[in-house]
């Protein structure tokens, strides 16, 4: 593949997911609806403007294509500042006063096209500017309320912002002085998208573990109840060996002990701190070991010894013996073998 090939490859794969993860925004029901709406339009229209980056990259300039793309960015950058009010404030809602934040699409009436593509820029190095100043108001209550940044996935907006910075402040600058090719703003739109998405997909991890938390804490569950709990659990599961179960799964588990869902959950992962999938997983590797090591199995198959402990498929079996012995079903049978 040549240099050109490459360059459109990553400029595509980034705005083709700009688009995909922008339209899961719109429906997702997860956060803030109103928020998540915002931020999908955001990246529906600034990946149209960078599909146009692409467009005349490969064919040359297009007068219509052209505006539609620049149209496109114009229209998102306001939808970036919504996303930061709808974010912070529940009874954010979209009014006929907010048609005054069309005023960026006045920059295309410039006929400059390096007047026109910097004016833009500006426009959204101050809807940046506008939404950072949203963020440390939030801080500062924060703050005032002894209230942990953390808790409101401060982090989150923080290094959202410093991403479009940069990617901003780098623009306007390869305007001014042309030290890399037209093609490498879409190709760094394609690299900003999935920091981006590093950064959405840690908070909304955080998100869910917060989310958890505070249901454990509103469970009701004593420290004499999670240790009766954690008795049962670990003689049923030891002694009838539940986990060769490969169907196991957390809510059938509680029906067998019967023990609340939730409670179960969280003496799983809270008390042991483990999570059900590794919990259960250590019990199948235990008893995978003993087939190994067991002179009546020497001639069994792997996939079969994976079968009898509970594994659903060959390829868990070995990622999950990789992970807690550290090598192979394999070489872990022929050192027991050597060591017998």
């Amino acid at each position: 593949m040549d240099t050109h090939s490459f360059l459109i490859l990553l400029a595509g794969l980034g705005t083709i997911n700009g688009f995909i993860f922008g339209f899961y925004l719109l429906f997702a029901k997860i956060g803030k609806r109103k928020a998540n709406i915002f931020l999908g339009i955001f990246l529906i229209l600034v990946s149209i403007r960078f599909l146009r980056s692409i467009h005349f990259f490969f064919t040359g300039p297009d007068t219509i294509i052209f505006y539609i793309g620049h149209t496109a960015f114009l229209l998102a950058i306001p939808f970036f500042y919504f996303y930061f009010k709808a974010s912070f404030s529940d009874d954010f809602s979209l009014k006929l006063k907010h048609a005054i934040h069309l005023i960026p699409l006045t920059a295309l009436f410039i006929h400059s096209f390096n007047y026109k593509n910097l004016i833009s820029f500006v426009f959204l190095l101050i809807y940046t500017l506008l939404s950072h100043r949203e963020l440390i108001n939030l801080s500062n209550q924060l703050k005032a309320s002894h209230i942990k940044l953390r808790a409101h996935n401060y982090f989150w907006y923080r290094n959202l912002l410093y991403i479009i910075y940069i990617n901003t402040l780098i623009y306007i600058f390869n305007l001014f002085f042309r030290f890399v090719p037209y093609i490498f703003g879409a190709v760094a739109y394609s690299f900003i998208f999935y920091l981006m998405l590093f950064y959405w997909n840690r908070y909304q991890q955080y998100d869910k573990q917060r989310k958890i938390l505070k249901k454990y804490t509103s469970s009701g569950l004593t420290e004499d109840e999670a240790e009766k709990y954690k008795t049962l659990l670990f003689e049923k599961i030891s002694n009838e060996k539940l986990y060769t179960d490969p169907t196991l799964t957390l809510k059938k588990l509680a029906e067998l002990l019967s023990i609340p869902y939730y409670q179960l959950s969280q003496i799983i992962n809270q008390k042991m701190e483990k999570n059900f999938t590794d919990f259960i997983n250590e019990y199948r590797i235990e008893e995978a070991k003993s087939l190994l090591a067991n002179p009546a199995y020497r001639d069994e198959k792997i996939e079969s010894i994976a079968y009898d402990s509970g594994f659903n498929t060959p390829s868990s079996f070995y990622a999950a013996f990789n992970k807690f012995i550290g090598s192979t079903p394999t070489q872990y049978r022929k050192m027991v073998i050597r060591n017998y």
